[in-house]
């Protein structure tokens, strides 16, 4: 087939879709990127270790606004977080999940409160710079001004003193960075480098999707639709940007954010954490949600190869994704109230949309932990699931996913804002519904 190059000079007006650029899409187009000449202007990597090995605790925006110098680099993601444990020590609990990555990393979380009930994730992917700075100085925010007895202010948004401690009462879980070993890789070489780096599927081609590997409607040439575009939904091919890995949950990163979920049985809620596009993302990726008719689901095999055609589907190929009522009406809801909050800023506009809106996917992390509780396992808990693409598209480097010092300041800000809405909301829900059997 006739490959098909674009030379492109990478603008804010570029088409891209949140998290995939077009040849990613596409394996007949090779992208050229040629950033504007002079300097480079996106946000630098940091050199060093900010934290001190731990001893100098993290301080965000929402404490103390200022120019933070570069972006954080794993070590330093670990570092931070003992750092916080280490000043809060009453507070912070640290945990490794017991899976290491290929090249022998280990994820490093932390949660605060006895029962907590908000998940949030980040640097699934690897380019997607800004992330796991943003979860942990958003923690870091949250404790800081508890000790000081003060709110949080994120540009125009601020939130008092009570507010940060109704925060606080619904607990949090991060994980901040999911995919050490692609995010090191991607910072070393600029390379706009998206999966991890295991290169077991045949030798030559380096890395798996993780967010195309959790046990949700992996087998995606089974599940969906021959009328679906599948270029994003999942692909058997190593040198694919959307490679799911030879089976589902392969990988130790996925199998440490499964781990997470088994551990923390009072969770309400989940976030993962990407960029760019302006969107809060609800529902499900493989098609549009519906409420009313619980057999179709993703669950029933009799609705196999139907599904993945949202909006206008072609006759007898009729398939909707169910969500029970209360979960579509509270998900619809959060999502838009986070996405009036960040839009409050100005330059990104946030919107609520449905995650199955910008493309058909199988294997996300968030169908997989949401989908727990539909699969009707013994002990699961009802944990309902928002991604959030924050920013917009940055001609200041080699790649769309690096912004430069302004977008990587403001972003911070922005989903903030969003998290702060989070975990207010989960703060006021009733207990959580865990499945009997």
């Amino acid at each position: 087939m006739k490959l098909i190059t674009f030379f492109i000079l990478l603008t804010h007006s570029l088409v891209v879709s949140s998290c995939l650029l077009p040849s990613d899409l596409n394996p007949n187009i090779t992208l050229t990127w040629t950033a504007p000449t002079g300097p480079r202007e996106d946000m630098p990597i940091g050199t060093g270790d900010r934290f001190a090995n731990g001893t100098l605790s993290p301080v965000g925006l929402g404490v103390r606004d200022r120019n933070l110098e570069s972006i954080l680099t794993p070590p330093e993601i670990n570092s931070g977080l003992r750092a916080l444990a280490r000043a809060f020590p009453n507070d912070v609990t640290l945990f490794t999940p017991p899976y290491a990555t290929y090249l022998r990393a280990n994820l490093s979380g932390a949660s605060v409160g006895r029962n907590p009930r908000v998940f949030i994730m980040s640097g699934i992917h690897a380019r997607e710079r800004g992330g796991p700075d943003d979860v942990l100085y958003f923690l870091a925010d949250l404790l800081q001004a508890r000790r000081a007895r003060t709110g949080v202010r994120y540009g125009l948004r601020g939130y008092t003193y009570g507010q940060v401690m109704t925060a606080l009462s619904a607990g949090i879980v991060v994980l901040p960075m999911v995919n050490p070993d692609g995010v090191a890789y991607d910072q070393e070489t600029d390379s706009c480098w998206r999966k991890n780096r295991n290169p077991a599927s045949d030798g030559v081609n380096v890395g798996v999707d993780l967010n195309r590997n959790f046990d949700f409607l992996w087998n995606y040439t089974q599940a969906f639709s021959e009328d679906a575009d599948l270029d994003a939904v999942g692909s058997d091919n190593p040198e694919s940007e959307v490679f799911h890995g030879e089976e589902p949950m392969s990988e130790p990163e996925t199998r440490s954010v499964a781990w997470v979920l088994d551990n923390f049985p009072a969770l309400t809620w989940f976030l993962d954490l990407h960029s760019f596009g302006g969107q809060i993302l609800y529902g499900w990726g493989d098609d549009n949600l519906q409420t009313r008719d619980p057999r179709q689901s993703f669950t029933n095999s009799d609705y196999d190869r139907r599904r993945g055609v949202p909006g206008a589907t072609p006759a007898g190929l009729v398939y909707r994704e169910y969500m029970q009522p209360p979960d579509a009406v509270s998900q619809l809801k959060l999502a838009t109230r986070m996405g009036v909050a960040m839009s409050l800023l100005g330059r990104t506009r946030y919107v609520a949309q449905e995650s199955v809106s910008l493309y058909p996917t199988s294997g996300t992390s968030v169908d997989w932990v949401q989908g727990r509780w539909y699969r009707r396992r013994c002990g699961a808990g009802k944990v309902q699931g928002l991604t959030l693409e924050f920013g917009e598209g940055s001609d200041a480097g080699p790649c769309p996913f690096y912004p430069n010092r302004e977008q990587y300041h403001r972003w911070m800000r922005e989903v903030s804002i969003g998290l702060m809405e989070l975990m207010l909301s989960a703060a006021t829900e009733g207990a959580p519904n865990v499945r009997e059997c």
